[in-house]
């Protein structure tokens, strides 16, 4: 996570748990990542990770296409999101 993005923005995981690594390497934001089904549902949201820290944020999910966004105000405006597709 950085300013104002994902890297990468597109992910592609197996259904059931999934452990994401978080990294913020920004120089000075706060980011978190949260998932949101079709129907906008926010389904699982990870802790808020400082500028240069990290964390492990895990979610068990079922197959299906997903958005990951920043939920900070105004960062998935800003370009904080992406996909995740769940096979």
């Amino acid at each position: 996570m950085t300013e104002f993005k994902f890297t990468p923005s597109d992910i592609n995981v197996a259904a059931g748990q999934v452990v994401f690594f978080l990294v913020n390497d920004g120089s000075g934001t706060s980011h978190d990542m949260a998932i949101r089904d079709s129907s906008g549902k926010t389904i699982g949201r990870s802790e808020l990770v400082s500028a240069g820290d990290s964390t492990v944020f895990t979610v068990t999910i079922a197959a299906g296409t997903y958005t990951i966004f920043c939920d900070q105000p105004g960062h998935e405006a800003s370009g904080m999101h992406g996909t995740l597709t769940v096979t």
